[in-house]
């Protein structure tokens, strides 16, 4: 087998060939500079205020009106002391059966005197100070205390290979990537890939690799979750880098962490063949989003800093890594393809003879 860098990639297309970069050690700078500017800007735009929880429809909420027992939920009563609220009469009580003040599908929540009343969009003290003045005509000097007994309006999604996966609720306590992953008890050690942690928000994908955010100073603790967000742990065999070619064993490499580079991959692979490969021909293939357009780089194993530039060269999953053979290898290996027709064809024209 030949690997051609400047052969064809579209057979509608033969001007269509991809372009070859030498790996220098400009190019590993450039490289570095554009990927620590992706994810800082990732991050940053990730990092936002810490907000204060707003109703949403399916809360349930616990409405006091004090002094005024009528407008208590029948299976709800008063208690009085340092726990003062409201409380289940019976025990045992589901979040799918927690009594109080449903907030409906339309955001509005129906209540004593005043009908519906909108609650969605609302802190609860928001709603405690409007609930105020409307029911002022009604009852002199109303004193309230709302709060929320059930979250039920907002969630986050936890996937992949970790110990609790599933449906996490926002509460008042606001949900951050720390959060979300300790309620989850942790990524699942050698099988989740710290690394390669996918935030999916509003038809985004964002990619955070954890060890880069704890080497830049990032605090999981200030990404702040939304509603409907949904975190997917990736696999580690799902981020494998692929060396073959002229290399003592072609294989599949596992990414460590999310690193990998070029001298890493050569070393696992016990290096180019000495008797086959040629180490001035060591490209790296790259598919990108457009597939006519893939990235090739090319590193000459020959140069003086050639290990140098493998050991800082970073690969990325799905890479493949390919060794191509010498001239000499290719041509004997033809002449072993060749010589044992012309043999064959000999003896079977003696034999008809």
């Amino acid at each position: 087998m030949q690997f051609d860098p400047h052969a064809s990639i579209d057979a509608d297309d033969p001007s269509v060939v991809p372009t070859v970069t030498t790996i220098t050690p400009a190019i590993i700078k450039q490289q570095r500079e554009s990927r620590l500017r992706t994810s800082g800007d990732t991050y940053r735009q990730l990092m936002t205020a810490v907000a204060p929880y707003r109703i949403g429809p399916a809360d349930v909420l616990s409405i006091i009106v004090w002094n005024h027992p009528e407008l208590v939920i029948p299976n709800l009563t008063y208690t009085i002391g340092e726990t003062a609220g409201l409380q289940p009469a019976g025990p045992g009580l589901s979040s799918q059966a927690v009594p109080g003040f449903t907030v409906g599908d339309d955001g509005n929540i129906q209540f004593p005197f005043i009908g519906a009343f909108r609650a969605q969009g609302l802190t609860t003290a928001e709603l405690q100070q409007r609930l105020t003045t409307v029911l002022q005509p009604y009852i002199r000097s109303p004193q309230l205390t709302i709060s929320v007994v059930a979250y039920r309006s907002k969630r986050v999604f936890v996937e992949g290979p970790v110990a609790l996966a599933g449906v996490k609720p926002i509460t008042d306590v606001p949900m951050s990537l720390a959060e979300v992953l300790g309620e989850a008890n942790g990524v699942q050690s050698g099988v989740g890939d710290l690394s390669r942690i996918e935030l999916l928000r509003n038809g985004k994908r964002f990619r955070l690799n954890l060890g880069e955010m704890a080497a830049e100073g990032v605090n999981t603790a200030q990404i702040m979750l939304k509603d409907r967000d949904v975190i997917r742990i990736v696999p580690q065999t799902y981020n494998q880098v692929f060396v073959t070619g002229e290399v003592g064993k072609p294989t599949g490499l596992p990414m460590h962490d999310g690193r990998l580079t070029l001298s890493d991959a050569l070393a696992s692979v016990q290096g180019v063949d000495p008797n086959s490969g040629d180490p001035a021909a060591v490209y790296v293939i790259r598919a990108t989003d457009d597939p006519a357009q893939p990235e090739v780089f090319r590193l000459n194993g020959k140069s003086p800093v050639a290990y140098a530039l493998a050991e800082h060269f970073e690969l990325k999953p799905k890479d493949v890594v390919y060794v191509d053979a010498t001239g000499l290898t290719r041509w004997s290996r033809m002449i072993n393809q060749v010589v044992p027709t012309t043999t064959g064809a000999n003896a079977a024209r003696g034999a008809v003879n």
